[in-house]
């Protein structure tokens, strides 16, 4: 995992938040130390210059690195810089970002006040999981900056921006909750060790010199040919291979980043390049089965249209907050949906500081606005495909594959629940048949039955920091399903862009499998269920001294329709309460049963509630008298995407209850 977060964030940009390279998602909460060491001096080594990125660094003797373009990881040795989660060890990356390319994707703002640089950089940390303090001033080799603390469970940091006059220079340190207050002054040292200087210019191809990318076709069983590399002549180098669509006679149509759109004939030859001039920033292609190509240009904030041919018809989109418009650095990925329309991802601040709301928004060909559909905040998604009936799956970095229902209300999270990232995406699209075909960060390229069962497989992860050998993939993020078979997939790492057709290896048992089970309703088993009874229970009051919320937890034991010390009761016979009740296994809940033994029906809202405290709403009803005594009300839903550690009911006995009790609540769900 620790070679999918480097690599991910160090070149996604991901809607309105800046990613920030190297950033760790905390683990499970650690157990403080006993007691800290008092922070000691450590003695730095000798500079570590960074020249693409323009500064220099002084790590202790003895500490390892991986530079990748401008962003470099430290770390005191190979095993700490692997680790996917923060551990006892500090590890330091810093990345640089050219102002002008800050500027032209996120707005002068962000280019010239450190204070909007930082809020584009925290929101990902946020999203993580991490908690950001107040900002404080700093002064780096002489530049002005920003630094906070970042905090949660299981991992804590500080994240410090510099703005020099050539770069936008983040600088993050991460350790276990329990070591960091050691770490911090080391972090602190190599902060203040930091010189600046102006990096290379890179001298940009032209956009309308194009030539033929290399191609290599021997590779292990499976590779096909692979389009692009390190390797020929600059102008035959991909800037950034990015989205991919496919036409039935197998041509393939790439997003060249600022090079428009580049076309290639199934063997890889290049047929045309065009829409250099019309796009700013080219990141994801569909095509229509008339051969017109939609492309999400983030650059302008728009979807621009080409015929087939590469004439350009014209562009729609505008940057803004109304519905019809798109956030910063959006839209960065399109989808046809089966009527024609467009499904775009957008991305934008929210009311909460440094949160961002996702969202689909849906238009005509024309660009005439359709609908926004809102996601859920634990939904990050990378790429989106719609698929005949109008379901639409989401290719996520965080939760893997999530699928769902045309109002964009999750109906499946695909892959193990307990181990999303092991579907780790980048980019998703659907075969001829209704598969769907997954580019991954750690896994590989897989094929999923509509269900979720992987039926084929194909290409392996890279090593860090290598170059990926034929039928490697270091940073996927396009992918696009061919006749034939035939999958392609766009591929980056620093200096490294290519693209690459590959075959899948087919597992045939899967695809009967599959094939039995799809004219079947997917159903979790109730073997692999776990049900099981609150351990623990509180309440905004409780009918003292009997009734407290204790009798609320463990198995159901009022057996009649009676008033019994055996339940819970609130204080007021009539007035509005609470009772949360906790579990002691964090489950994928599937349903809950409240059993209510006196004067049942005034429950008006049921919420469910993760282990991150984020809640769901699974019931709401108008509070009045219910029959039969004593009532089990129980509730079924879709398994939920984050696991569920308490249930919260609202009480309303306003209507004249005159003391509704509470017996017992189950918790059912996937462990």
């Amino acid at each position: 995992m620790r070679r999918f977060i480097l690599l991910l964030f160090a070149v996604l940009l991901s809607g309105c938040a800046l990613p920030i390279p190297g950033l760790q998602a905390p683990t499970a909460s650690l157990a403080p130390p006993t007691s800290t060491p008092a922070p000691t001096e450590t003695p730095l080594g000798a500079p570590l210059t960074v020249p693409a990125g323009g500064f220099s660094v002084r790590p202790p003797d003895g500490w390892t690195n991986t530079i990748v373009s401008g962003t470099v990881t430290l770390a005191p040795s190979r095993a700490a810089l692997e680790r996917g989660s923060p551990g006892p060890d500090l590890v330091l990356t810093i990345d640089a970002t050219p102002l002008p390319l800050l500027a032209a994707q996120f707005g002068t703002a962000a280019a010239q006040n450190a204070a909007t640089f930082f809020e584009l950089s925290s929101g990902t940390a946020q999203t993580a999981g991490y908690t950001i303090s107040a900002t404080s001033p700093i002064t780096v080799d002489g530049h002005p900056g920003l630094v906070a603390d970042l905090n949660a469970p299981g991992g804590a940091g500080r994240l410090a921006v510099i703005l020099t006059p050539d770069s936008a220079i983040r600088v993050l340190g991460q350790a276990d909750a329990a070591t960091w207050p050691a770490q911090a002054p080391l972090y602190a040292q190599m902060l203040a060790s930091l010189k600046f200087f102006a990096p290379p210019t890179p001298t940009p191809p032209p956009v309308d010199a194009a030539t033929q990318p290399v191609i290599v076709d021997a590779g292990a069983p499976g590779f096909i040919l692979r389009l692009g590399g390190s390797a020929g002549p600059p102008d035959g180098r991909f800037v950034s291979a990015r989205g991919l669509a496919v036409a039935p006679d197998g041509t393939l149509y790439l997003a060249e980043s600022r090079r428009g759109v580049w076309a290639f004939a199934p063997d890889g030859k290049l047929i045309r390049t065009f829409g250099a001039d019309e796009l700013l920033e080219a990141y994801d292609l569909a095509r229509t089965p008339d051969g017109d190509l939609f492309v999400a240009d983030f650059g302008h904030n728009a979807v621009a249209r080409f015929h087939a041919d590469g004439s350009f018809v014209g562009r729609w989109g505008t940057p803004g907050e109304a519905p019809e418009q798109f956030g910063p650095a959006s839209p960065q990925r399109i989808a046809l949906g089966p009527d024609g329309s467009i499904y775009a991802l957008d991305a934008r601040p929210g009311p909460e500081h440094n949160r961002v709301i996702n969202s689909i928004v849906r238009f005509s060909q024309e660009g005439r606005f359709l609908e926004r559909i809102t996601l859920a905040a634990d939904l990050t998604p990378a790429d989106l495909v719609v698929d005949a009936t109008g379901t639409i799956y989401l290719a996520d970095p965080f939760s893997g594959v999530v699928k769902l229902d045309a109002t964009g209300k999750a109906a499946a999270h695909l892959g193990d629940p307990a181990k999303p990232e092991a579907l780790a995406a980048g980019a998703i699209d659907l075969d001829r048949l209704g598969n769907l075909v997954v580019a991954t960060y750690g896994a590989g390229i897989i094929k999923l039955a509509p269900s979720g069962l992987i039926i084929a497989r194909g290409g392996t992860a890279a090593t860090l920091g290598t170059i990926p050998a034929p039928g490697e993939f270091s940073l996927p993020n396009g992918v696009a399903a061919a006749p034939g078979g035939v999958v392609w997939v766009s591929d980056n790492s620093g200096e490294y862009s290519a693209v690459t057709a590959l075959h899948l290896t087919v597992d045939e048992s899967a695809i009967a499998t599959a094939q039995a089970l799809a004219a079947t309703q997917i159903t979790t088993p109730s073997s692999a269920l776990v049900r099981q009874w609150a351990s623990e229970a509180s309440a905004s009051s409780f009918y003292a001294p009997d009734y407290d919320p204790a009798g609320a937890t463990g198995a159901p034991n009022v057996s009649a329709c009676q008033d019994s010390r055996d339940a819970w009761a609130a204080a007021d016979p009539n007035g509005l309460e609470t009772l949360e009740l906790r579990f002691a296994l964090p489950v994928f809940a599937v349903g809950v049963t409240v059993h209510q033994s006196y004067n049942p029906g005034y429950i008006s809202n049921i919420e469910l509630i993760d282990e991150h405290g984020a809640t769901k709403t699974i019931y709401t009803a108008t509070p009045a008298l219910a029959t039969p005594c004593p009532l089990p009300l129980t509730l079924t839903f879709d398994q939920t995407l984050t696991r569920i550690v308490a249930v919260r009911l609202t009480v309303d006995q306003r209507p004249g209850a005159n003391w509704s009790e509470i017996d017992a609540v189950e918790l059912v769900g996937v462990p």
